[in-house]
């Protein structure tokens, strides 16, 4: 799941396939110290190995990338094109790993915390298998999730390490990532009225009781689908998708739902959804942080991990 930290539409450019048997560190690590040092020996005497060992490591390496590395000139190397070549880019390799050592080193035996929150109605969006992987990627890591009724809570004001919102906020003080666009629908069950009919008007719908996961959606709801219609709507304000869900299956009600709270009774045909010929609705959910205070390594692979479970849900919708 950690492959998938970017949205593949994005404009990221994707990664190349990883060739795990073409080197390994200590090979590389014997390359860079030799160039560096300009002979085996003192590469040799800094690294702690025999000068044969380095001499061996470098032929083993020439192999593997099916090109010469060194001119051999007595107890002198000199790096060829190809070796020149390299080292920019085994140094950026080598640095990485390095960081990633310390950045281990850092968390060995220390719990992390990693403090969150989100509005009611997107409590459903975070699942089981998500949860259980971040757990072990961080087995000793504390997790706080908040949920919040209001909209949008002052981020310098609270110690969230992120929130998870549908606010478009563009302040600078915030960085904002992008984690889905929610398509919204009308879904009832299929033995409903409505729901055996192949187009559905508005005003057919509006005769019925409407469930909403939240204000914000019954008020996109109402700009979007009911311009110039009644505002004295029969509805429940319901925090929860997934109670919605429930009863839009039990034909007592039209629930207005995003889609991946009704991926699985779609999937199993309990839940149907109403054809609305010219009506789109879409919101963004994002995650914000403060830009003054960078993502932590933990909150990083969790919104990863997060934003892979959504993408994945959403195309077993395609």
């Amino acid at each position: 799941m950690l492959n998938k930290i970017h949205d593949p539409d994005s404009g990221m450019p994707k990664a190349p396939v990883i060739d795990l048997g073409i080197v390994d560190s200590k090979r590389l690590q014997m390359f860079f110290v030799s160039v560096r040092e300009g002979s085996f020996a003192s590469a040799a005497q800094l690294l702690c190995v025999s000068p044969s060992a380095i001499s061996h490591a470098m032929k083993a390496l020439e192999e593997d990338l099916g090109s010469a590395l060194f001119r051999r000139l007595g107890p002198q190397v000199r790096p060829t094109a190809a070796a020149i070549r390299m080292m920019p880019m085994v140094e950026e390799i080598l640095l990485g790993l390095s960081t990633i050592k310390s950045e281990l080193a850092r968390l060995e035996g220390r719990l992390q915390n990693l403090i969150f929150s989100l509005p009611i109605s997107l409590a459903g969006l975070l699942q089981a298998g998500t949860l259980s992987t971040f757990h072990e990627c961080f087995p000793h890591a504390n997790l706080e999730m908040h949920l919040k009724s209001d909209r949008f809570v002052r981020m310098e004001e609270s110690k969230f390490d992120f929130e998870i919102d549908y606010s478009s906020h563009s302040s600078e003080k915030f960085v904002r990532r992008e984690l889905m666009v929610e398509n919204l629908g009308a879904y009832v069950a299929p033995f409903h009225l409505l729901g055996q009919k192949s187009r559905v008007a508005v005003s057919e719908i509006i005769q019925n009781l409407l469930v909403f996961p939240d204000h914000f959606t019954y008020e996109m709801f109402q700009q979007s689908a009911i311009v110039g219609g009644p505002s004295n709507l029969r509805k429940w304000i319901l925090p929860n998708p997934l109670t919605a869900s429930d009863l839009a299956q039990q034909g007592q009600i039209i629930a207005i739902l995003p889609e991946w709270a009704v991926t699985g009774p779609l999937r199993e045909g309990t839940l149907v959804k109403l054809a609305l010929p010219g009506i789109e609705i879409k919101r963004t959910c994002c995650a914000f942080w403060d830009a003054n205070r960078p993502l932590t390594w933990t909150s990083e692979v969790f919104l990863s991990l997060l934003a892979s479970d959504i993408e994945s849900r959403s195309n077993t919708l395609s």
